[in-house]
């Protein structure tokens, strides 16, 4: 019953199914394990990772289990900012010591390594998918990112290519190409693709800020704030897109509307270089 709540993503309902199992037998790994990937769901990162510690404590060899506790010490970085990359990457290269077989934990080590800048260390990882699994779109797509940071834009292309060939329907490599174009001033091809990624997801925020930057680029800055404006309005805390159309703000000349997207960035990120050297520019 458990696992029929997680799918139908009622995470309530399957916490409280594996706290029962829990209940009965507080050494079952397996509920544990489900019970932290429930969290994982709800944002709850270090109660996930709390439950899922639990389970490779009572079964140090549990392969899955340390796999699903990088997964959210992965997501906890990914979504809050909090922490390094490593101790996911550290989980994942135990999962994978402890179970080759478990081929997603290749491809989600080589996208962490990718996200910490391990480039090399990624390409190999996701490599690995492409050899035992030749029709994984996500393998293409994750060794498309690691060539990206490489600034080989070429191979790149050629994956985000193949792995769009193979799934018509991955938005995320569509906007992973257009990103490539970019970095090559292709810009025109970019925005296509940025174009595609939106007809598949109309609230990937990512494409919004991605081809607003692209507009920046052809100087048409009034279609640039209006998608940085979409990516706000799907990402209320994206502290880039506020950055983003607060400098297109500038360019026309609205000080007003420029200053209340910076002040929203710190407010938002109050770290955030950017947004501050922009008000101190504005004498605030």
């Amino acid at each position: 019953m458990a696992v029929a709540y997680y799918g139908l993503h009622e995470y309530d309902a399957a916490l409280a199914n594996h706290a029962e199992a829990i209940r009965v037998d507080s050494r079952d790994v397996w509920a544990y394990a489900r019970r932290g990937m429930a969290w994982t769901e709800k944002g709850e990162f270090d109660q996930a990772v709390a439950d899922i510690t639990e389970a490779v404590t009572i079964d140090p060899k549990y392969a899955f289990g340390f796999g699903q506790r990088g997964q959210a010490l992965f997501r906890k970085r990914l979504i809050t900012k909090k922490g390094g990359w490593e101790p996911a990457i550290a989980d994942y290269s135990e999962a994978i010591k402890l179970d080759p077989n478990l081929l997603w934990l290749y491809s989600s080590r080589g996208v962490a390594y990718s996200n910490n800048r391990q480039y090399d260390l990624a390409v190999p990882d996701c490599s690995e998918v492409i050899k035992r699994e030749p029709k994984n779109s996500g393998g293409y797509n994750c060794r498309g990112v690691a060539y990206e940071g490489l600034k080989d834009y070429r191979r790149a292309i050629a994956d985000y290519d193949q792995s769009i060939s193979i799934n018509p329907k991955n938005g995320v490599a569509y906007w992973n190409r257009g990103n490539a174009y970019t970095a090559l001033r292709k810009i025109d091809d970019a925005i296509r693709d940025y174009d595609q990624a939106i007809a598949i997801n109309p609230k990937d925020f990512n494409s919004f800020n991605s081809r607003g930057k692209a507009y920046v680029a052809k100087g048409d800055s009034n279609r640039a704030i209006t998608d940085f404006t979409q990516a706000i309005e799907f990402g209320p805390s994206y502290v880039e897109a506020y950055n983003n159309r607060g400098l297109s703000n500038e360019v026309l000349g609205r000080g007003a509307e420029a200053l209340a997207d910076f002040r929203k960035a710190q407010s938002i990120d109050s770290a955030d270089r950017l947004s501050k050297q922009q008000l101190r520019m504005l004498g605030f």
